[in-house]
């Protein structure tokens, strides 16, 4: 399994966002901290305020946080909310109709770690990904 960038990006800057959720932080200094490009790191927060993830406040003490505690946020809740949703319908070697009665070759080898995937991707909290203070953001 491979994210997308921006799947990469959101999950980092939200991991950032929980792990310093003591301040309100501006996209100038996420764009510093994580090394993210600039113009493309504003339009995914303004997808992710959008989606209610993140909240961004104006003024002196303004910025961006977190909208939801961290326990309540999973990482299906992310991909969701840039726009790419759990695809438990897709077959994995690309086909159209891909099922139980029309499998591909490798239909049912694939089935048991999609699952997996499923459940990790629904099951994993922001909060737990930051068990460890090691965790690279």
């Amino acid at each position: 399994m491979h994210f997308s960038k921006t799947t990469e990006y959101a999950i980092r800057v939200l991991s950032y966002l929980h792990r310093y959720s003591s301040t309100s932080h501006s996209v100038n200094v996420l764009h510093q901290e994580l090394n993210l490009p600039y113009k493309y790191l504003t339009k995914m927060m303004t997808e992710l305020v959008k989606k209610g993830l993140v909240t961004a406040s104006r003024g002196r003490e303004g910025g961006l946080s977190l909208a939801k505690n961290a326990d309540e946020i999973h990482l299906c809740d992310i991909l969701e909310a840039i726009g790419e949703p759990l695809e438990s319908e897709r077959c994995i070697l690309g086909f159209e109709k891909c099922d139980a009665s029309n499998p591909c070759a490798l239909h049912d080898q694939w089935a048991p770690p999609k699952a997996m995937i499923e459940a990790m991707l629904t099951n994993t909290t922001l909060a737990s990904l930051l068990h460890d203070k090691e965790t690279k953001l």
